[in-house]
């Protein structure tokens, strides 16, 4: 896990970013993160934004050789949050999905695909912290199939689908705001629930859920695989976001879990950092990445000669998106 936690280190220090998270001026980050005073009326303070970006190759006896293709990716993002006098309750949804078309007679191949949506209340103990319950869904909305030697999906081997895994997690404990630019949630006490309800995936023991074998212990019992794993553990949320410099946002978003039933020294990572850089009142560039390690997620890390994995297990998983197309800033609603 150093090894993971330097990498994410060196990653964050060299690029940062999202193409499909919100992307909130100075104004909304100092609504979204600090309270009304004492006394102050009802408050709610809603917004976020919508993008798409798309990319159009066409070749046509092209010399110099190349492929068809047309890439594009959507975005949702929106957040509502309500301030009373020592209450805080803060809403966000971020949804995104993105295909690439690789020749036009080809089939279509997932490039980005997330459903995620948090809810979080806190009442104020002093100045700079609160007490805090933190209610989290995450799931994808389309299939997600292994990937062969080229990097082409193998759409004959499923690894994944909607609610195959989703993931709810809910969980108490303080939150730590001692700036409008961050705020760290941290929890000794979480639940974490992952769901599988694809019984293929969950009969394979996908996501770490448990199966049940024949007697030769290696053939797993057809529908004997469980469609829910849960953990209890401990749970860190820290987010930081700053305008570093005219027009262009940071933010980093940082996740740590600890599971007390199994293993827990394997701590689960996920780490989204974004630079937002806007042209004009339309035009936005993004830079994602997104690190993840999670002890309960298998993937192929070597394969043979004729592309068998040879090597399969739990390790970093890495992304990373440059995006260029239209944004626009939703108003409020409320």
């Amino acid at each position: 896990m150093k090894q993971l936690l330097l990498v994410g280190l060196l990653i964050t220090g060299l690029s940062v970013s999202l193409s499909a998270q919100t992307n909130p001026t100075a104004e909304e980050e100092k609504n979204m993160k600090t309270l009304a005073p004492v006394g102050d009326s009802i408050r709610w303070t809603t917004g976020g934004t919508a993008g798409f970006n798309a990319t159009f190759t066409y070749l046509n006896q092209w010399a110099a050789g190349g492929n068809n293709s047309i890439s594009t990716t959507g975005l949702l993002s929106y957040y509502a949050n309500y301030r009373k006098e020592k209450h805080a309750w803060d809403n966000s949804l971020d949804i995104a999905y993105g295909l690439l078309l690789q020749g036009f007679d080809s089939r279509a191949i997932k490039t980005d695909d997330k459903f995620d949506i948090t809810s979080k209340y806190g009442y104020q103990a002093s100045q700079k912290w609160f007490y805090a319950g933190l209610l989290n869904f995450k799931t994808q909305f389309a299939p997600g199939y292994s990937a062969l030697s080229a990097g082409i999906p193998d759409y004959s081997n499923r690894i994944s689908d909607f609610m195959a895994p989703g993931w709810t997690l809910f969980s108490l404990g303080m939150d730590y705001k001692p700036s409008k630019k961050f705020t760290a949630f941290i929890s000794p006490l979480t639940y974490r629930g992952i769901i599988v309800l694809d019984q293929d995936l969950a009969d394979a023991g996908a996501f770490g859920v448990k199966r049940q074998f024949e007697a030769d212990g290696v053939t797993a019992i057809k529908g004997s695989g469980s469609n829910l794993r849960s953990e209890m553990g401990a749970y860190a949320r820290v987010q930081f976001t700053s305008d570093i410099m005219e027009n262009v946002n940071l933010k980093t978003k940082l996740e740590l879990f600890s599971n007390y039933l199994d293993t827990p020294g394997n701590v689960d990572v996920s780490w989204e950092n974004l630079i937002s850089m806007k042209v004009n009142k339309f035009l936005t560039c993004t830079i994602f990445t997104h690190l993840i390690y999670d002890d309960n997620t298998s993937i192929v890390k070597e394969r043979d000669e004729i592309g068998t994995p040879i090597n399969v297990g739990p390790g970093v998983q890495f992304k990373s998106i440059i995006g260029l197309g239209l944004s626009w800033k939703l108003k409020p609603i409320l």
